[in-house]
């Protein structure tokens, strides 16, 4: 179930599309939901997800990273996370929680930003 988390993370990070595709479809259910307060409607599936994270990263090239511990229990999980540029600069941290399924997989992200462009 960790490695789903930690392949979520990995294709956030990667520069390379079909890469992040392959992670998103280790890690993801087909039919994953995301929901994010910077996105205007919850994201749906593996083709959505790898949409969103790559308008994201077109806008701002980061590290999603988490920090502290993941916490899990009955098929949920709770990170605190930061997108840290490579200079340092901090331009958020949240809370994620996520459903996963009784194979590891994700199927449900729930994003919350706590504070937005601090170093």
């Amino acid at each position: 179930m960790l490695r789903s988390i930690q392949n979520y993370l990995a294709a956030w990070n990667t520069r390379d599309s079909e890469e992040r595709s392959h992670l998103l479809q280790s890690c993801m259910t087909a039919n994953a939901i995301y929901i994010d307060p910077h996105a205007p409607e919850p994201v749906h599936g593996i083709d959505g997800m790898q949409a969103l994270i790559e308008k994201f990263r077109d806008r701002f090239d980061h590290k999603l990273e988490p920090e502290g511990q993941i916490d899990m229990h009955h098929n949920v999980f709770r990170l605190h996370w930061r997108l840290q540029r490579d200079s340092g600069e901090i331009l958020s941290r949240g809370l994620m929680i996520g459903d996963l399924t009784d194979t590891g997989s994700i199927e449900r992200i729930i994003q919350f930003v706590d504070i937005a462009g601090t170093t």
